[in-house]
């Protein structure tokens, strides 16, 4: 298991990255609703970004980081980092530490955890998915984690505080 906080290269990574803007704003829908319930959610590549972001991260792999580097600078750090492509669709959970009423901000602590598996990374869409997962990906997994090969299921945690504004 890895445990990322604020001021690690991943988490400032995931932070800054443009699937934050989309789980920022889903949380601060959840506190407009007062809804104590529904204090998790998650980001999902496929639903809200498709095929052209499994190319670009396939791109990203063969080229050894170079296109997701350049996209990266070209982009101020919201696309292209190599945690993002290492993430894919992520949960998350939040708490609101702290609200100021005057000034229409909440203090809240955000926690990423993902599992990074070989099944992840040969989940495509379609019809051939659930035969791709069962006959490729669960054994691959199967076989890293049993003899903690170097692909095996890697556990990450990602937790950090900041704030946002309510208005």
């Amino acid at each position: 298991m890895d445990f990322f906080t604020a001021g690690d290269e991943f988490t400032e990574q995931i932070r800054n990255d443009h699937s934050m803007d989309y789980v920022r704003a889903e949380i601060v829908t959840k506190i407009r609703n007062d809804d104590p319930d529904h204090f998790l959610g998650g980001y999902s590549v496929m639903k809200l970004e498709g095929w052209p972001r499994l190319l670009s991260d396939a791109t990203d792999v063969l080229s050894l980081g170079w296109t997701g580097t350049a996209k990266n600078r070209a982009s101020g750090g919201k696309f292209g980092t190599s945690t993002a492509t290492f993430l894919g669709s992520y949960g998350y959970k939040f708490k609101v530490i702290s609200r100021d009423s005057k000034t229409g901000k909440a203090k809240i602590g955000i926690q990423i955890d993902n599992n990074t598996t070989i099944t992840s990374f040969t989940r495509l869409p379609g019809p051939a998915k659930e035969y791709i997962e069962k006959y490729v990906g669960n054994p691959l997994t199967s076989i890293a984690d049993a003899f903690d090969l170097p692909l095996r299921t890697k556990h990450q945690t990602v937790h950090w505080e900041e704030e946002v504004n309510l208005r």
